[in-house]
């Protein structure tokens, strides 16, 4: 098959991904029906529930950019929504690095973040570094 890989495959991969991580850690994941629900799958730690939205993060410029809200169109109009209030958490996949990071919604920004892997060329004291959200830390501190 040639060409870029449809956007639908590609999440489809991610949240292949994030599950499979969290099988990994011996966390129940639970899917929800159809896809009408604002997340892809719950996780239970410890007797709690946590809806979680994944999304695919590109690599660019030594960061793992992804989207904090989702994209639809109604009639002929791109429609972006927050998913503020709808998860708990963010869980991005990242197929460059084959690597899982746990976002909480109340660390997100409304519209895209970035996690960090290499030094920037300026330092910043408003960097989110990859490895503070990584699915490991984030399932320690909920066990």
């Amino acid at each position: 098959m040639s060409g870029a890989t449809h956007p639908k495959t590609r999440g489809q991969q991610s949240e292949a991904a994030v599950l499979h991580a969290f099988v990994r850690h011996e966390i129940p994941v639970l899917q929800p029906f159809g896809d009408n629900e604002r997340y892809d799958i719950v996780v239970e730690i410890s007797d709690t529930f946590y809806k979680i939205q994944v999304k695919t993060g590109r690599l660019e410029n030594g960061r793992i950019q992804f989207e904090t809200r989702s994209t639809g169109t109604l009639t002929r109009q791109i429609e972006k929504e927050s998913y503020e209030g709808q998860i708990d958490a963010f869980a991005v996949y990242s197929p460059d690095s084959g690597d899982t990071y746990v976002v909480p919604i109340s660390d997100a920004p409304s519209t895209s973040m970035s996690l960090r892997i290499t030094d920037p060329e300026k330092a910043s004291p408003n960097i989110n570094w990859a490895d503070d959200f990584g699915i490991d830390s984030w399932i320690s501190s909920r066990r």
